[in-house]
């Protein structure tokens, strides 16, 4: 295994910034399936909206964490941890896992080191979600982070491009972890999104939809 500090350390920090990608996707997703019931409830609507634009502001600064490159900082993004990798061949096991992680992706090189491989899927797959990963950042450097007069943002990417951009990170971090680490990786826990379904349920929302496949 190729044991190195620094990449551990990032990856750590990485599965941290995704528990809270995990919880502000879910609770997105939650008060958008259940507004109608829910301002019926007990719940303001000046609440629901201030719930669901927080969530919408955090999922930009989150993924905008996990993917962003920086020439000036070391950041703990899907970029910073690929550079923290030494440049050495991969072993077979190593280059089968990581082989398995850029099929998925359409990346269908075979893994020489593991760091190039990597940099290489990861833009392939930045460069097909290039337009939803521009638009975060227009919004987070615009809106979540400033208070940009010409800014006119309508809307952000949709749903289905969060879980999009959070199964790759989740995966880059597992593939890491498993090929690069030998440790883990560790399960990313919901218990935010389901701690909510709960709630609402007792404030008298009826069969509260956790997902979108809770209405077949």
């Amino acid at each position: 295994m190729m044991l190195n500090s620094k990449t551990d350390a990032k990856n750590v920090q990485l599965l941290k910034l995704l528990a809270q990608l995990r919880d502000h996707i879910d609770m997105h997703r939650i008060i958008g399936l259940n507004v109608g019931a829910l301002q019926e409830g007990q719940i303001s609507g000046a609440v629901l909206g201030y719930l669901q634009k927080s969530a919408h502001e955090a999922l930009a600064i989150y993924i905008c964490k996990i993917f962003e490159a920086s020439p000036r900082n070391d950041l703990n993004s899907i970029p910073g941890i690929i550079e923290s990798i030494p440049v050495v061949p991969v072993s077979g096991v190593q280059g089968r896992e990581l082989a398995a992680f850029g099929s998925k992706y359409g990346h269908d090189a075979v893994p020489s080191d593991a760091k190039s491989y990597l940099r290489d899927v990861l833009a392939q797959f930045r460069d097909a979600h290039s337009e939803s990963l521009g638009r975060l950042k227009e919004f987070r450097d615009t809106i979540g982070a400033h208070s940009d007069y010409r800014t006119d943002i309508t809307s952000l990417p949709s749903h289905a491009e969060f879980e999009a951009l959070f199964s790759f990170a989740k995966d880059f971090y597992e593939v890491v972890s498993r090929s690069l680490i030998g440790s883990g990786p560790a399960v990313i826990p919901r218990i935010v999104g389901h701690g909510f379904v709960r709630l609402i349920g007792s404030l008298g929302v009826q069969g509260p939809k956790f997902d979108f496949e809770d209405d077949k």
